[in-house]
């Protein structure tokens, strides 16, 4: 096949708002074609009200990703579904990103929430298309390794419980047929960064992604993390989370892992981290070794991003990003080098 030109190339982004965000941006300079892929199971404080107000898809994870993503991410629109409201009078409302209410009532009004994610989109002039994993509302459950089941995002993520055996649907739902559609058109699929179970993983428990991701001719990367996971990934190594990846798609899917060199984090920032129970991943020459037997390619790079400081993040753990200029030219190097 010959190598495509650069107009031609098409990345789709797989995961949670966050994450996919760095992606995008990055990708922005070298990939025509951008889709972002969505998690639509979070459970958490301001996510969770919302659903529960308007029986919806979690819209947390879209929103944050329309607002970043927004032509002009500084316009009053995209600070505003940003704004966490403040009322002590009505705790359920207490900390609502406005923009969950927007996504909410624009489902109500439009029928479903891909149609208001796309209706936002045009709003905020977002030049990337996104769209919902699915557009069913279902819960994301999981059975820990002593057999026990926990239900919703918030208890899969919760602290201090046994390692995660597995993931599942209550009750089983369905791809977002264009997400499909777009896995099967595209030249490079991206999963991750981001929650690796409450996000990555758990946007594979819907109906047709594991299959589209089988079928499709894209590359497909994992950007591994740069830390573990409070309540997720303690304890486990690079190697561990490619594996559990692989576990899922199945073999011969995931070619290609994008570590982060730890190495290259200032150990003030690195024990930072580590103190907030988020230790740093350091790959070895066994991880190494472990992922390139599963089959997977690993290719180390520094991809962190200049250390912002702590930031506050709404009821979840703080973790170090990926600078998205460096991890853009990573990805669109892996494209063009597959393509030929």
């Amino acid at each position: 096949m010959s190598q495509p030109d650069l107009p031609s190339l098409r990345l789709v982004a797989l995961g949670g708002g966050g994450g996919s965000a760095q992606v995008l941006l990055g990708a922005r300079p070298f990939f025509a074609g951008r889709t972002a892929i969505i998690a639509v199971t979070d459970s958490g404080r301001s996510t969770g009200a919302a659903r529960m107000i308007a029986d919806i898809p979690a819209p947390g994870d879209l929103r944050n990703l329309l607002a970043t993503l927004a032509a002009d991410p500084d316009s009053p629109l995209a600070r505003l579904m940003q704004y966490r409201l403040r009322s002590s009078a009505l705790p359920l409302l207490d900390g609502m990103a406005v923009g969950n209410l927007i996504l909410a009532g624009l489902a109500q009004m439009e029928g479903d929430l891909a149609t208001a994610v796309a209706m936002a989109r045009q709003m905020l002039a977002c030049p990337e298309q996104v769209l919902p994993v699915s557009t069913a509302n279902t819960r994301l459950c999981a059975e820990l390794a002593d057999g026990r089941i926990v239900v919703e995002e918030a208890a899969v993520r919760a602290l201090g419980k046994p390692p995660i055996r597995r993931l599942f649907l209550d009750p089983p739902a369905a791809a977002h047929p264009p997400a499909l559609e777009a896995i099967a058109a595209a030249d490079l699929v991206v999963i991750g960064p981001g929650s690796f179970y409450t996000s990555l993983l758990a946007t594979l428990c819907f109906d047709g992604v594991v299959e589209a991701l089988r079928a499709t001719p894209a590359t497909v990367v994992f950007v591994c993390n740069t830390t573990t996971q409070p309540g997720q990934t303690d304890g486990m190594t690079i190697a561990d989370h490619v594996a559990r990846l692989v576990e899922v798609l199945g073999p011969g899917v995931l070619d290609v892992a994008l570590i982060n060199d730890a190495n290259a984090l200032h150990p003030a920032v690195a024990a930072r981290y580590s103190a907030a129970g988020l230790h740093p991943l350091l790959v070895t020459d066994a991880d190494r070794q472990a992922i390139r037997t599963l089959g997977v390619e690993p290719l180390v790079r520094e991809l962190a991003e200049s250390d912002p400081g702590p930031r506050e993040l709404w009821n979840k753990a703080d973790t170090i990003r990926h600078d998205p200029q460096t991890l853009g030219l990573a990805l669109w190097k892996i494209a063009l080098d597959r393509a030929g």
